[in-house]
């Protein structure tokens, strides 16, 4: 079974919606990270460029990855500028470290 990471930047208000629907779908596994930055359209007249987003990165097969894709995609949606990015990244090796062995999730 093939391993992907799935990085998702999204807006912070989705992050408690999407962490209980990825349960759903039986996404267990989940790392969420405040960031800062901006995209395609940065306001340039405010006295800070960025904006303050969530970076959710996690760990799934790769038979799981459309349902995930789609349900961040779902949830993050408003149609406006700043909803955010979804990215699908191959995983060449996964280990754990508690027992530091590769593994798969």
């Amino acid at each position: 079974m093939e391993l992907k990471c799935v990085v998702a930047v999204v807006r912070p208000e989705v992050v408690e919606v999407l962490e209980r629907k990825l349960g759903a779908i039986h996404i267990h596994g989940v790392t969420v990270t405040r960031v800062r930055g901006f995209g395609a359209h940065p306001n340039y007249f405010a006295d800070d460029w960025t904006t303050e987003h969530v970076k959710i990165e996690i760990f799934a097969q790769e038979e799981s990855v459309d349902a995930l894709v789609k349900t961040v995609m779902d949830i993050a949606h408003v149609g406006a500028t700043g909803d955010g990015v979804v990215a699908v990244i191959p995983v060449e090796k996964f280990f754990r470290v508690r027992n530091q062995a590769e593994a798969i999730p």
